[in-house]
């Protein structure tokens, strides 16, 4: 199981509105009190989806299961609850549970991706307002030392708040020029999952495409290569058998051996 990554992943989309909350508070007036609950909610769920996925690495699938129950009990569209809930069903060849856990993980992770983006360019666009206060801080000072020049204490501090304010605002600056990171794609591991649960369920065609769409989010997944193989191996495609163990060596991928050479020797 490959669950850091996918966590990792699916993260970002929630780590995007904790960009939010870490701006001062003037900032975050137009913020949803929504938005703001779906990261606590994150945050408490996770600790439970952490524990489940030591538990399912042990091979404890019960308590697994009532990791992945409380996780979604706390915050019900979190994706990786979800497929560790499928990873379980999948273990315990309940394979039409694990089925709608799945399609469920993937569900959610899309929308949480749209959320993502929608929350980078609000975050951007706070960022914008909290540039134009400091701007107009510094010019508010700047005309005070103009208009009413103060003694040479106070138009020491003065100066001083003015370097710091464009400090801050070249720092804003900087934030605003980097560029938005892309709308996530469902991460390989849930493919690969979706892709050995409808194998279970002999629905080889759509196990292929599940496979093919993980090595297509992650080239160097192993064994989503290996298992795109032995489909078209065992299906006596020879010829699409080796055009992916090409590809995937290419991709710098270390097959499984005696499947390579079983494709290689095939006639």
């Amino acid at each position: 199981m490959k669950t850091k990554n996918a966590m990792r992943a699916a993260g970002l989309a929630l780590a995007a509105l904790g960009l939010l909350l870490a701006l001062p508070l003037a900032a975050q007036k137009d913020f949803n009190q929504s938005e703001k609950e779906t990261v606590e909610k994150y945050k408490r769920a996770r600790v439970h989806f952490l524990k489940g996925g030591e538990y399912l690495k042990k091979g404890k699938l019960d308590k697994a299961q009532q990791a992945a129950q409380a996780a979604l009990a706390i915050f019900p569209e979190y994706a990786e609850a979800r497929l560790l809930q499928a990873e379980v069903g999948y273990q315990r060849a309940q394979y039409e549970e694990a089925l709608k856990d799945i399609e469920a993980a993937k569900a959610n992770f899309r929308r949480f991706s749209k959320l993502y983006e929608y929350s980078y360019l609000q975050y951007l666009e706070l960022l914008r307002q909290e540039r134009d206060l400091v701007d107009k801080h510094i010019n508010d000072l700047t005309m005070q030392l103009t208009m009413s020049p103060p003694n040479d204490e106070a138009r020491q501090k003065i100066e001083d708040t003015i370097s710091k304010d464009k400090q801050s605002r070249d720092t804003l600056d900087a934030k605003l020029r980097s560029p938005i990171p892309e709308v996530l794609d469902v991460p390989a591991d849930y493919q690969y999952t979706h892709g050995n649960i409808l194998f279970k369920m002999r629905r080889f065609g759509e196990a292929r495409e599940q496979y093919l769409a993980a090595v297509q989010a992650d080239p160097r997944h192993a064994n989503a290569w290996n298992n795109l193989i032995s489909i078209h191996f065992a299906s006596h495609d020879i010829a699409g058998a080796r055009k992916y163990v090409q590809e995937a060596e290419a991709s710098g991928v270390k097959l499984n051996e005696k499947l390579k050479q079983a494709v290689l020797e095939a006639k």
